[in-house]
Parts: C-alpha cells; structure tokens; sequence
C-alpha cells in the first residue's frame, strides 16, 4: 500500500511539473545591419505564444527603445501597436494565442559593423526560425 501512495505521489508529482513547464522564456537575438536607419529591425527567430499574453523584457544590448509585434501565421488581423521598452521595466502585450510572431526593435546603427541585442520574451510555447 505505501508503494502504491509513493507510486501516485511521483506521478501527480510529475503532471504537475509537466503541467508547469508549457510556457517558457525564450531569449531573441536581432541584428542591427551595418548602416541601418530602418523604423524597426525583426528577429529572424518566430515564437509562437502559449498563453494571450506576453511579457517582454531588455536583454543584451538593448536601452529605451519601443518593440513591435510583426504576425507572421496569424488568424485574426489586428494592427499591434509599439510598447515602450525600458531596461528593468517588462511590458505586458495582449497577443492572438497560438498565431506566429517575429519582434522588432527600433534600433537605428549608423556604424559600419552589425550590432547584435536581444529580448526575453516570456510565456512562449515554441521559437523557430524561418
């Protein structure tokens, strides 16, 4: 009986890890070309959320800046809006749950090398790259 009530424990025990990890954090790079004064430079990488909401946040690179959702497979055609983006200061987007997205900064680099930065982007199913 107590191997029985071990045995139910460890598998609860492991739905429940299961159950937990389906959304994840994914860190996007973006490169800033060499000589680029575009409005807003993509990732190549597409993520795709797990939830209708996403949590952005600075990494590698990156200062004030404001993001913007690009649909690359969605359902609904809705028009995001840029979210100011500070260093130490996540924003919370509403997002089509399901659908795929590239991100983009806008970052303007009048050097003559790439820069790279990045992002965390928080409740994520899955990234690829396209």
């Amino acid at each position: 009986m107590k191997k029985a009530m071990i045995g139910v424990s460890f598998l609860l025990l492991l739905l429940l890890l299961t159950a937990c990890g389906s959304a994840k954090t994914y860190e996007i790079g973006i490169t800033i070309p060499a000589g680029s004064t575009a409005d807003y430079v993509y990732s190549d990488e597409e993520f795709r959320p797990a939830k209708d909401t996403i949590r952005i946040s600075a990494g590698d690179g990156l200062t004030d800046t404001s993001v913007l959702l690009k649909g690359v497979q969605v359902k609904e055609k809705t028009a995001y809006e840029p979210a100011y983006l500070t260093p130490g200061m996540p924003v919370t987007m509403k997002v089509e749950k399901g659908a795929w997205f590239r991100i983009g900064v806008s970052v303007q680099n009048p050097t003559d090398q790439d820069i790279q930065v990045s992002v965390r982007v928080e409740d994520l199913k899955e990234i690829r790259i396209e």
